[in-house]
């Protein structure tokens, strides 16, 4: 009988990331989120003084909180969707090492990625944290978990050589 390693291992308690790399990259990611949000805003300034447009520059100056809470709402949405879609990670993902995954180890599809975007949207999201779970709501919500990676590996890789042990090559 021939069989592979499994590939995937259902996540546990003892694999999730700490609180604290939790915290870290959540600040991370804020950082990085306002540098994008300036980044942006200093080519459209940029665009504006190529092409005359005064307009712009008056909007940008006048802009109000609704607006400007829209305007971070789109880039949360983006920054996370597009990171997390790629390969479950975030800049402050790669920064603490670790990783969005389903709870049954598997990378964690667009759809539901989408899904757990949209719940940080939530007022008040970010203080499920508080709790003694590990876990927030965009966590919960989903069916997916943050992994510190080494702990995820080291795991599998046990799993993975006690799966192995009398199977014929």
């Amino acid at each position: 009988m021939n069989t592979k390693p499994h590939n995937n291992i259902r996540i546990t308690k003892d694999m999730l990331a700490s609180k604290n790399k939790r915290l870290a990259n959540f600040i991370i990611d804020y950082i990085i989120r306002i540098i994008l949000l300036f980044g942006l805003s200093l080519l459209v300034a940029i665009y504006a003084q190529i092409i005359g447009s005064e307009d712009i520059i008056l909007a940008m100056e006048n802009i109000n909180k609704i607006t400007e809470i829209l305007i971070g709402f789109l880039l949360l949405f983006i920054y996370y969707l597009i990171f997390e879609s790629i390969n479950g990670r975030t800049i402050g993902k790669y920064i603490t090492n670790t990783k969005v995954l389903m709870i049954d180890g598997s990378k964690a599809q667009s759809d539901v990625v989408l899904r757990r975007t949209l719940s940080r949207i939530v007022p008040f999201e970010f203080l499920s944290f508080l709790g003694n779970g590990d876990k927030g709501w965009h966590d919960t919500w989903t069916d997916t978990a943050v992994v510190d990676i080494k702990k995820y590996e080291e795991i599998k890789n046990s799993q993975n050589s006690i799966s192995e042990i009398g199977v014929e090559i």
